[in-house]
């Protein structure tokens, strides 16, 4: 089982919809058993795809817990799909501090997963913005995380944080690694000279860890999520389509598109 995390000290930079084309892409194209986890209380990867808990139903807290199994919480993306999610709700807010104080904290996500390592191949994991408890659960978790990074300062500055962050984490969960910093809703050929000069100076820092897929802005990657599909399933032949399989290519075997 490849864990994964997708993540961001800032909110507002394309993670969500990072994390849900990603998993569908690795389900779609790689052909392998994908779990989506939803760790954001605000759900919007859950709402993305159409799954909106009522109050008390078991949630992606709720397993984190070890108060129901996955099997009671999972939703499968159509019949025959390998895409799984474990959906969040805003009651992720108090299991939060539930799970803080949990005497196996941070380890509680990467226990709860150990009985499924046969069962899927990537589990994805888009984390809330912040660096707090959901986060370090996650981070504690996965052997790579992947930032996605908007062409604007704050974004930047939220990068530099983050980084920072992480490497605390790394006195925790010694085998994680910074898989990669991809650029989003980010055109190269944009007479925004800022955002070419930031994305070409992260670019000079990072080195071969910025990826060289970028995503570009597309409507369509709203409109899927309007109509409660990924990508993949709403429009192949859109950029939001094309990008995003570059990208999940570039991590998932290392090809520079």
């Amino acid at each position: 089982m490849h864990i994964i995390a997708i993540a961001n000290n800032k909110g507002g930079v394309g993670k969500t919809t990072s994390a849900q084309n990603i998993g569908a892409a690795i389900a779609t194209f790689a052909s392998k058993r994908t779990l989506l986890i939803d760790l954001d209380p605000q759900a919007s990867l859950s709402k993305s795809f159409g799954i909106y808990l009522p109050m008390s139903k078991a949630h992606a807290g709720t397993f984190l817990l070890g108060k129901c199994s996955l099997e009671d919480v999972i939703v499968t993306y159509k019949q025959t799909s390998l895409l799984d999610i474990l959906p969040a709700s805003m009651e992720l807010i108090e299991a939060k501090n539930e799970l803080k104080k949990d005497p196996t904290f941070p380890f509680n996500l990467i226990k709860a997963l150990e009985k499924y390592k046969a069962t899927y191949d990537f589990v994805v994991i888009d984390c809330p913005p912040g660096v707090g408890t959901l986060t370090t659960l996650a981070l504690t978790a996965c052997s790579k995380y992947y930032v996605p990074l908007q062409a604007e300062y704050f974004s930047y500055e939220g990068l530099r944080d983050f980084i920072s962050y992480t490497s605390k984490i790394n006195a925790i969960n010694k085998s994680l690694q910074l898989g990669g910093v991809f650029a989003t809703r980010f055109n190269p050929n944009s007479r925004k000279n800022f955002s070419r000069n930031l994305v070409q100076a992260v670019k000079e820092q990072l080195g071969s860890r910025f990826l060289q897929t970028y995503i570009r802005d597309n409507v369509a990657l709203a409109e899927a999520q309007a109509k409660k599909r990924h990508i993949f399933d709403y429009d192949q032949k859109s950029n939001g389509a094309q990008d995003y399989y570059k990208l999940t290519k570039e991590i998932l075997y290392g090809e520079k598109l």
